[in-house]
């Protein structure tokens, strides 16, 4: 079908092939802001630190710091990363906690990602147990703050924000007043004409 769809419902005589519509520059905005609220770059940052590298700024990418190592070695940082995904990501941080439910979260993850780190230490590569209390403190903090993202869905709740701006964008200034009618709208055999 080359990515058309046939309309369902439609007499043979007007067999119409559909395309989906093309992306509109609202919509473009919407996503360009959840790419931004996603967990991803934190991922990134975490797994550079880890190596040793921090972002410059000024260069605009990961430089190594002079005396700075690497926490642990790469089945370190693989084991970590993945604990860390488990909690810091779009389904977590778009989700609606309340406050409340936050701690027993933060804690329950803790309480079993913590143990995991400190077992294997040695074949992580962690040189020094001071480095542990690094790892901890990290792990706290970024799994408290994914669920405290999502209290009364917090980055829904910014998403949302924007698109109803964008609405009301539109109407004040009488834009979508005779808009096209929609893909749906034009197969509703209710719809008006």
């Amino acid at each position: 079908m080359n990515g058309n769809y046939l309309a369902e419902g439609m007499p043979h005589e007007e067999e119409k092939w559909v395309t989906p519509p093309p992306e509109r520059k609202e919509e473009a905005a919407e996503i360009g802001i959840i790419r931004e609220l996603s967990p991803k770059k934190v991922l990134e940052q975490v797994r550079q630190n880890l190596k040793g590298y921090f972002f410059d700024y000024e260069k605009d990418k990961y430089v190594r710091i002079e005396g700075m190592e690497a926490i642990m070695n790469e089945k370190g940082i693989s084991k970590y990363l993945s604990i860390l995904s488990s909690v810091i990501t779009d389904l977590v941080t778009f989700s609606n906690y309340k406050d409340e439910e936050i701690n027993n979260l933060t804690l329950y993850v803790c309480d079993k990602a913590i143990p995991v780190i400190h077992i294997n230490y040695k074949e992580y590569g962690i040189k020094s147990k001071s480095d542990l209390d690094i790892l901890d403190i990290q792990i706290f903090n970024l799994t408290l703050a994914a669920f405290k993202k999502a209290v009364g869905a917090g980055d829904r709740g910014v998403v949302r924000g924007t698109i109803t701006e964008d609405i009301s964008k539109r109407s004040a200034y009488g834009f979508g007043q005779q808009q096209d009618r929609t893909f749906l709208q034009k197969i509703n055999p209710f719809g008006t004409k």
